[in-house]
């Protein structure tokens, strides 16, 4: 069972490896992957990414478009 466990967790932290790997390349070119427009930083937490059109009218970078769902995590 420990072994199960072990492996479990390797299997996990890889996934996790992955998966902020791709968000990193997302980030690094500062492109929102839905819609096209940048992304910004949230401050709230580490490595929390928004699209710029993430949020209600006046939270956005142009309000005359619409809103964009997609923020992300990365390890930084």
């Amino acid at each position: 069972m420990l072994a199960t466990k072990r492996e479990t967790r390797k299997q996990a932290a890889a996934r996790r490896a992955a998966n902020y790997a791709v968000q990193a390349e997302i980030v690094a070119t500062g492109r929102c992957p839905v819609c096209g427009a940048a992304i910004r930083r949230n401050l709230s937490l580490a490595g929390w990414w928004q699209c710029s059109q993430y949020g209600a009218e006046g939270f956005r970078a142009d309000n005359s478009k619409p809103a964009c769902h997609w923020q992300t995590f990365t390890s930084d």
